[in-house]
């Protein structure tokens, strides 16, 4: 009997032990300061072109941030998952859903761009007469060598 138990503690203690060992490490690290490009934190989409209001469907601006959880380094890779908040106004839309494209510039301390990566929002309107909220989360990532001091986030134009 007491060799059984033995030989069960034995496996716990081993069989922990190399769990424990072949996980990854998750290391708080510094979150970068987030800024809204000031020339594109508006989109229109429509014939932008024209002055005429009836020709625009919608105009979204950027307007808040925050970062979800803590910003962490998981031994492959530094993770930033932020929210963002856009506001929508329909203007005369031609459908309920949205599709909205974004830029995000990412920096070194010197700023240097490090990288630049692309989202594409989309989301169903609640109201065609009334500013919507859309809440939207992005996960950005980036080698464990790229060391991120700042954000810059702004809408793609995309002109017809």
């Amino acid at each position: 009997m007491k060799k059984i138990s033995l030989f069960f503690v034995l496996i716990l203690l081993f069989g922990c032990q190399h769990i424990s060992n072949n996980s990854n490490k998750f290391v708080k690290i510094d979150c970068p300061n987030v800024y809204f490009s000031s020339e594109n934190k508006v989109y229109s989409e429509g014939n932008i072109n024209n002055l005429d209001l009836e020709q625009i469907n919608f105009k979204a601006s950027l307007n808040n941030y925050a970062f979800t959880n803590d910003c962490f380094f998981d031994s492959v890779n530094n993770n930033y998952n932020l929210d963002l908040l856009i506001l929508i106004e329909p203007l005369n839309p031609k459908e309920n859903i949205i599709n909205i494209p974004l830029f995000v510039i990412l920096y070194d301390e010197t700023n240097y761009v490090i990288d630049r990566q692309y989202f594409r929002v989309q989301k169903e309107l609640n109201s065609l007469d009334k500013i919507n909220e859309l809440n939207t989360t992005i996960n950005l990532l980036t080698s464990k060598e790229n060391e991120l001091y700042s954000i810059t986030i702004g809408f793609i134009k995309i002109y017809n």
